[in-house]
């Protein structure tokens, strides 16, 4: 356990940092700015597990993306907010965004093999994190609306059964 902290607390300390920068630049309101920094640590700390237990590419960045959704989407229905004002500043860590600056400069070089090999990777780390809010996204919003449609179901059979006659007390 020391190793692994020896080894990434710099990444999760940085990462919760420039979470906490995103946080400020968008306005994200005071009291909300301490969800946002905790989500962007909880999913580089995943990350970092992910890594170290060898993992693809893919799963490094799928895994971390779905519990920062689990995370964001628990926190909106706690705290009473959307859940993007959470899961954008816990995702903010997992963007490939050094990748895709090597694949650019790789482009602009003219080093194809390179530009070929960063753009895959970008491309697999942002279908990792997307993959993992979809599925996470999905499954809340499946959930929350059988409930809607559960209560519009029940409430509108209360209706029809109020308006039907009943036997021996027929409207005159």
């Amino acid at each position: 356990m020391m190793h692994f902290l020896e080894k990434y607390f710099v990444m999760i300390l940085t990462a919760t940092a420039g979470t906490l920068g995103y946080c400020l630049i968008i306005n994200i309101k005071r009291n909300k700015i301490i969800y946002g920094c905790l989500g962007g640590m909880f999913a580089t700390f995943l990350y970092c597990i992910c890594v170290e237990c060898g993992l693809s590419l893919l799963l490094q960045n799928l895994i971390p993306a779905a519990v920062a959704t689990l995370y964001a989407e628990v926190l909106a229905r706690v705290v009473k907010a959307p859940a993007t004002v959470f899961l954008i500043p816990a995702i903010i860590p997992l963007v490939p965004g050094g990748r895709l600056y090597y694949t650019m400069s790789a482009i602009v070089d003219a080093n194809v093999d390179e530009a070929k090999l960063y753009a895959h990777e970008t491309i697999i780390i942002a279908l990792g994190i997307a993959v993992g809010i979809v599925i996470v996204s999905l499954a809340f919003y499946h959930v929350s609306h059988k409930n809607i449609q559960f209560k519009v179901r029940f409430d509108r059979s209360m209706y029809q059964l109020d308006s039907v006659p009943r036997e021996g007390h027929e409207e005159e």
